[in-house]
């Protein structure tokens, strides 16, 4: 039975501790009011306006145009599932149902795991408490603790179920990092530091009753993976924990961009070690969605560093936004390799920029039926525009990822 936004928020206050319960109904609240599970397909249909039809009408006026993309109704969704679920404090029911999305890897159209954003949102009021802290004494994170203790209870009662280990494991890790001594003033350094390793025992502890593999559990590999970051030997844990999480989940775009931007920040100016990680990337997919892993290697890089787009095979990494569109069978892939192929064109010259368009022309030709404007973060006149130089140029190529994938001369003829 669905429950209006506001009586989620209101038994979350009644039933969370004060301040945790009214950071976590906020924070949900307007998530909530898109709808709940019944209501997804609905609002999938909603259309920002109705495209004209007819025989004179271009081309680009003719594609939809929706705002609430399907991202954000699935999003609030398992949101709303999830909230529903604590308010009722069924913890048993709430970590079953994560298990069996992380089991199926479960995802939103545009790639976020189901179990992920299920878990950012059990730990959503911990979050709110310990952003707003004032962080002058320890005992500003007094609340904050007993929340940390209540996860560590739930573990205990029930010490096999490994997500309610990673909730606890990722609680104390939340607070080990807030006590970072270099966030506190001079005279709470020395206990700001004790705690911040406490923390981090007490997450290991958790942890070390499970192997990620043996679980299957992205979620667990994930969780050591934060956890080697914080840990004395976390250089020698780091890549280990990385290969184990992706290994578990190859085509997940959130684990290239939390693991990148750290290798690079660790090996400044060492662009080969990130591009071997590419070529990794790209073997691990190419029999699921081809050359979609090079892509999702390389994008965080370049958003890192700008300066890494020179060393970025335009090939490989036009092909592989193709294939994860093309294999992802969902508009939001669509709109966001259209958008991120845009993007990089702007930046591209002479045959790279050709190889960019290419690819971007054909995605639009023969895949794009709908427009989701915060998908490709531009206003909607904007896009059109794209679109309507793509209709308007002659004798565009209709590529397929093969054709990027072909012997050079091949490619130089398509350039």
């Amino acid at each position: 039975m669905d429950i209006s936004p506001q009586i989620v928020a209101d038994r979350l206050i009644d039933t969370l501790t004060g301040p945790v319960g009214l950071a976590f109904s906020l924070t949900l609240l307007g998530a909530l009011t898109i709808g709940s599970l019944k209501q997804r397909k609905a609002k999938l249909r909603e259309v920002e306006s109705n495209p004209p039809v007819g025989p004179n009408v271009p081309r680009e006026e003719k594609i939809p145009v929706v705002q609430h993309d399907p991202d954000q109704v699935d999003r609030a969704a398992v949101m709303n599932r999830v909230s529903h679920l604590a308010v009722s404090q069924d913890w048993a029911t709430l970590a079953e149902e994560i298990a069996d999305w992380e089991r199926r890897l479960e995802a939103a159209p545009g790639g976020e795991r189901y179990h992920d954003i299920g878990i950012e949102t059990c730990l959503t009021g911990l979050r709110s408490l310990l952003d707003k802290a004032p962080r002058q004494t320890l005992a500003d994170l007094e609340i904050a603790e007993k929340e940390v203790a209540r996860f560590m209870e739930r573990h205990r009662a029930d010490p096999s179920d490994h997500i309610l280990a990673v909730l606890a494991a990722r609680a104390h890790i939340m607070m080990a990092e807030t006590c970072n001594a270099d966030f506190w003033p001079p005279a709470a350094q020395k206990q700001a530091w004790r705690q911040m390793a406490h923390h981090y025992l007490q997450a290991e502890t958790v942890l070390s009753g499970f192997d990620p593999v043996e679980y299957m559990s992205p979620l667990l590999a994930s969780s050591f993976y934060d956890l080697a970051l914080g840990m004395p030997d976390g250089g020698s844990r780091i890549e280990p924990a990385f290969e184990d999480w992706i290994d578990l989940d190859p085509s997940d775009p959130a684990i290239y961009a939390h693991h990148i931007p750290i290798l690079m920040r660790q090996n400044e100016g060492k662009a080969d070690l990130i591009l071997a990680e590419a070529e990794r990337a790209r073997d691990r997919t190419e029999g699921t969605l081809g050359h979609g892993g090079y892509a999702l290697c390389v994008l965080p890089a370049i958003a890192e560093d700008a300066d890494f787009r020179a060393q970025v095979d335009i090939s490989s990494l036009a092909g592989g936004l193709m294939d994860l569109a093309r294999s992802s069978a969902t508009q939001a892939e669509v709109n966001w390799a259209t958008a991120v192929l845009a993007n990089e064109a702007e930046f591209a010259k002479d045959g790279d920029k050709r190889v960019l368009l290419s690819a971007f022309d054909s995605l639009i030709q023969r895949d794009l039926s709908v427009i989701y404007p915060r998908i490709w973060d531009r206003e909607v006149d904007s896009i059109r525009d794209l679109l309507r130089e793509t209709f308007g140029r002659n004798g565009t190529p209709r590529l397929s990822s093969a054709t990027l994938y072909a012997p050079p001369e091949t490619k130089a003829a398509v350039a």
